[in-house]
């Protein structure tokens, strides 16, 4: 496919787009809406040939049973690990201290969805069960009840891919209209029951005969060993990007925002327009606030042991009071320079300090 599709795109659609560009963090890439448009068409080809070359067979309940097994496992696979993910709070992190200095106004949709999410761990663990529900796809006699929580689930997916501009859009779609495949040869019994109020009994989607022992019981180790193999690679994905996210969001030896204590005469190391600076991740960048708010992002070199810092070309030594403030001090042959760094108070932010109240005189809304 990373051969045909840009072929496809250059040579049939006459468009054009970096062919370096696969499917990454993004699910929408290019690359991925060609692929769509060629096995669409592959699709389209194959039931067209497959209907005229076995028009005489009667009945295609044995494939439709397999096709549904296989769309079953695909849905509830794909949103238990997504639940998964949100259960022990690894897709949306909680707001980081950059975020918190963050105005409304720079966050991109997709931003404000993930901060929004992120912020409550109870909300992620809500949505994270919900999704895990869809286990019950895994079962025949529960299939109906899982498609219709995956139906919901998905259309919540796929609302907030869509209208916060999350490029996961042809996956959520794709869950959506699988789950809704699923319950179509229910239609006329679920209109029963929630629009007629008519008893209805909804019989599972029927399983080929298997005559011999032998067949049975290879069905069922068959099962049991691809639902082991799944539990098995969650946990060790789970562990896995547990390990990978503590490596990368390992917090600065500076971790904290610290106000730039403005000078009294001018300085030559640091700015005089920075206001804030950001030690977060330990990744050798900060962020730097401007007196005007602007952000910038600065490299930074924090020697942690020999207590010295490199920042804006300048090496300062430093050392942190008992409060958390931190001094700066850069010694040149006619002066020294120190430049005080206070610390804030994150629990002082709105957002960090508002926590559950049962009960509440007035909104509060702000």
């Amino acid at each position: 496919m990373q051969r045909l599709t840009p072929w496809f795109a250059e040579n049939i659609l006459g468009y054009s787009y970096d062919h370096s560009i696969f499917i990454n963090g993004s699910g929408d890439t290019s690359y991925a809406w060609v692929c769509l448009l060629i096995l669409f068409i592959l699709a389209l080809v194959g039931a067209a040939l497959w209907s005229i070359l076995d028009r005489k067979r009667a009945n295609y309940n044995f494939l439709f049973y397999w096709l549904t097994t296989a769309i079953r496992y695909y849905v509830a696979f794909m949103l238990i690990n997504y639940g998964l993910i949100k259960l022990f709070y690894m897709q949306m992190q909680p707001p980081r201290l950059t975020q918190l200095l963050q105005p409304l106004g720079e966050y991109s949709p997709m931003g404000l969805a993930w901060t929004y999410i992120g912020y409550s761990q109870g909300y992620n663990i809500l949505i994270g069960s919900i999704e895990i529900l869809s286990g019950l796809l895994l079962f025949r006699k529960t299939m109906v009840f899982g498609a219709l929580i995956t139906v919901a689930t998905s259309i919540n997916i796929m609302a907030v891919n869509y209208f916060y501009d999350v490029p996961v859009k042809m996956l959520s779609t794709a869950l959506l209209l699988l789950s809704i495949f699923l319950l179509l040869p229910y239609v006329k019994a679920l209109y029963a029951i929630f629009i007629s109020g008519k008893p209805v009994q909804l019989l599972p989607i029927q399983q080929p005969p298997f005559n011999k022992s032998w067949k049975r019981k290879s069905l069922f180790i068959a099962k049991l060993a691809l639902l082991i193999l799944f539990m098995v690679q969650q946990v060790m994905g789970i562990c896995s990007t547990k390990k990978m996210m503590a490596e990368y969001l390992k917090k600065s030896s500076l971790y904290g925002i610290y106000r730039i204590e403005e000078a009294g005469t001018p300085r030559k190391t640091i700015p005089e327009n920075w206001r804030l600076i950001v030690f977060e991740i330990d990744n050798n960048k900060v962020l730097i606030r401007t007196s005007d708010y602007n952000p910038q992002k600065e490299s930074v070199v924090i020697d942690a042991v020999g207590k010295k810092i490199t920042l804006n070309n300048y090496q300062f030594d430093y050392q942190i009071n008992q409060d958390g403030n931190i001094l700066l001090t850069k010694a040149f042959d006619d002066h020294t320079e120190q430049i005080k760094l206070i610390k804030q108070d994150v629990q002082a932010f709105e957002l960090m300090q508002r926590k559950f109240h049962w009960v509440q005189e007035y909104p509060y809304n702000r």
